[in-house]
């Protein structure tokens, strides 16, 4: 087997690759009277970056399954389901993944806790990576009733600007969030 970051025969990440993951203070992204409280695994840096480009372009399961195992410690404790925040149809239809939702499933295998799927994202949006805060949109989900204390998944935060959007459709003041990974500015 090889490391799932570069390719080096050393599973499930070489050594290099372990070295060059590193930890992220927890955030609040907010947008009016909404806030989220983001914690990630990882830095979006080094072998994290690549952990998710692959999971996300070239259906990687075991780097989802890695990120994962590292996510699941996140969880909050008073956690009752786990609700990803879905990747937009074409995009789906495109890579044949949606990486928010096999992050769940395997959440939900390690911490017992139910996936909730009551997001549906939109069929096409234009792509937000590259963007800067100003110019990245909330996007709207349409969301069925959830009463439950949610817990949002996502692969990345960047600006936070998804996950508010999540929240928004939830219809919740205060949501958390666990991520893969986070880069950029989250405030």
């Amino acid at each position: 087997m090889l490391c799932l970051a570069c390719a080096m025969p050393e599973p499930p990440l070489c050594s290099s690759c372990e070295r060059s993951l590193r930890t992220v203070p927890r955030r609040i992204v907010a947008d009016g009277a909404v806030a989220v409280d983001v914690v990630a695994a990882f830095a979006h840096s080094g072998a994290a970056s690549q952990l998710v480009r692959h999971l996300k372009y070239r259906r990687s399961i075991d780097a989802g399954r890695y990120l994962a195992r590292r996510m699941a410690r996140l969880v909050p404790p008073d956690a009752t389901g786990l609700v990803p925040v879905p990747r937009v149809m074409a995009r789906r239809i495109s890579y044949g993944i949606d990486q928010t939702r096999l992050l769940a499933d395997e959440l939900s295998r390690i911490t017992g806790l139910p996936v909730r799927g009551v997001l549906a994202a939109n069929l096409w949006s234009p792509r937000s990576a590259g963007r800067g805060r100003v110019h990245r949109p909330v996007p709207s989900f349409a969301a069925k009733a959830y009463t439950a204390r949610p817990v949002l998944v996502d692969d990345v935060c960047t600006t936070g600007r998804t996950l508010i959007g999540a929240a928004l459709a939830l219809g919740y003041a205060r949501t958390p969030a666990v991520v893969a990974t986070s880069a950029g500015s989250m405030g």
